[in-house]
């Protein structure tokens, strides 16, 4: 069985996806914390979710514990409860080092305390998460929900999480997009089906992504094409530098340290993107 401690986005959206496998965890429990919230998970799966009375009642029904607390309380949390050395601990709070859930979440084996980053869409199957130590199980659970990325360090995952600030920008390209297309007399609704579906599609190539694959695609485009133009004129305007940029600025926040001095000078205001 797998339990939450803690029912806030990230949790409710793992449940939801572990509920909805063809073979789902025998039993869920999910701590009262966020009682709309879990109340909401047990009624959506009577069969399958249960709201445990307080966070050790979760620990003591299950195997796998999942800590979606927030950041300010998590060592709190955690040390008020026992653990057992059978537990596997995934920890979602993402400032939440190795070094200091292992001690809190004492005596559950180091090498089975995780550190996890998953994105909503694991609710529907379609997440992507890195991970780190690589846990067998928890790379398993991780994989039937999505993509799992397992990676050898915490290092090597603080140089990934920023790329998961990227969400907002992706549906600001839509909404600018969608904004173009109403701009030139296209009925609202056609133009929102529309342009969601043509960024849904186009990422089917990435899926699977190698070491190879966008620079492939990149250069794929035919010379002199309208999608050649517009790399080559966004390219010109500075857009990828600008994002670059606020990358380096990203991780220059979860590292605590002050971010570089950017390239590229802000660009005007404009109505589409606001």
């Amino acid at each position: 069985s797998i339990g939450f401690v803690g029912t806030g986005t990230m949790s409710s959206a793992i449940v939801r996806g572990l509920a909805t496998l063809e073979q789902p965890p025998r039993a869920i429990v999910v701590s009262p914390r966020n009682a709309q919230k879990a109340a909401a998970l047990a009624a959506e799966f009577p069969q399958l979710v249960t709201v445990a009375k307080d966070n050790q009642a979760v620990l003591d029904g299950s195997e796998i514990v999942f800590i979606g607390v927030l950041p300010t309380i998590t060592e709190e949390t955690c040390r008020a409860l026992q653990f057992k050395p059978s537990h596997t601990v995934v920890s979602l709070v993402s400032t939440a080092p190795l070094d200091g859930l292992r001690g809190w979440c004492a005596p559950v084996p180091s090498e089975s305390v995780v550190r996890a980053i998953p994105l909503p869409p694991v609710a529907k199957h379609k997440g992507a998460t890195i991970l780190t130590p690589p846990h067998e199980l928890v790379v398993s659970i991780f994989d039937s929900l999505g993509t799992a990325v397992p990676v050898p360090t915490e290092e090597v995952m603080r140089k990934m999480m920023p790329v998961t600030g990227l969400m907002g920008q992706f549906y600001a390209m839509q909404r600018a997009t969608q904004a173009w297309v109403q701009g030139q007399g296209v009925p609202a609704e056609d133009a929102a089906k529309y342009v969601g579906a043509i960024f849904h599609c186009v990422t089917y190539d990435t899926a699977e992504a190698g070491v190879d694959t966008f620079d492939h695609l990149v250069k794929e485009q035919t010379p002199g094409g309208i999608n050649e133009q517009v790399v080559r004129e966004l390219t010109e305007a500075g857009m990828y530098t600008a994002l670059s940029d606020s990358l380096d600025g990203i991780l220059a926040r979860i590292e605590g340290r002050p971010a570089v001095n950017k390239r590229k000078r802000p660009y005007e205001s404009d109505e589409a993107v606001q």
